[in-house]
């Protein structure tokens, strides 16, 4: 029997058994690798905000600044849906059209149209911004005007919006009734842009 042999055994257990033990205690102190953070925009007042989707605010945010005004259709009759006399009496049977927009909690409206005359009802009317007034995430008021020489001006239709909540591919779009129930249909065209 090799008793030399034999006495090398418990070195190279030992020596093992440091090896391992240097892999165990170097492996316990690696430090866990961070997730992935995601970045975005975090403002409400963007329409293309990512609020609930992302870790942290990168200064991505993109604002939609108002470039034009659309009313796509309205009621063909001053009255109640198909009946009733057209907008103008005798001179013009087309509607002339005002439209104002303001923030609900605002005194004045930012916005007043020079007045479209002789408008069909399915016809688009269509006004220029004349300043780049900056969408932002709150409700909207907006009425219609037909323009008459006398007697009053006739409500064409009215309604509320949230200008961020109706915002989709640079239009914000908006519904709005006068008191029998006919609709009538708010464009608003924007750029996004970073605010300057």
């Amino acid at each position: 029997m090799d008793f030399n042999r034999m006495k090398m055994k418990p070195k190279y257990i030992i020596l093992i058994g440091i090896f391992i033990s240097g892999i165990i205690v170097f492996d316990s102190c690696r430090k866990e690798e961070a997730p992935l953070r995601v970045g975005g925009c975090n403002d409400p007042d963007s329409p293309v905000h990512n609020i609930g989707n992302i870790d942290y605010d990168d200064a991505s945010c993109l604002y939609g600044f108002i470039t034009g005004y659309e009313i796509a259709y309205h009621p063909q009759y001053d009255n109640a849906a198909g009946t009733g006399s057209d907008w103008d009496l005798l001179v013009a049977t087309d509607a002339d059209l005002i439209l104002r927009i303001k923030q609900d909690t605002a005194a004045g409206y930012f916005f007043e149209s020079f007045e479209q005359t002789d408008q069909a009802h399915n016809d688009t009317a269509k006004w220029g911004s004349p300043f780049e007034y900056k969408l932002v995430n709150t409700t909207y008021v907006w009425d219609l005007y037909d323009v008459d020489l006398t007697g009053g001006d006739d409500l064409v239709a009215q309604g509320t919006f949230n200008a961020i909540d109706n915002a989709s591919n640079g239009v914000v779009t908006a519904i709005g009734y006068n008191p029998y129930g006919d609709s009538t249909e708010l464009r608003i065209t924007y750029d996004l842009r970073k605010d300057p």
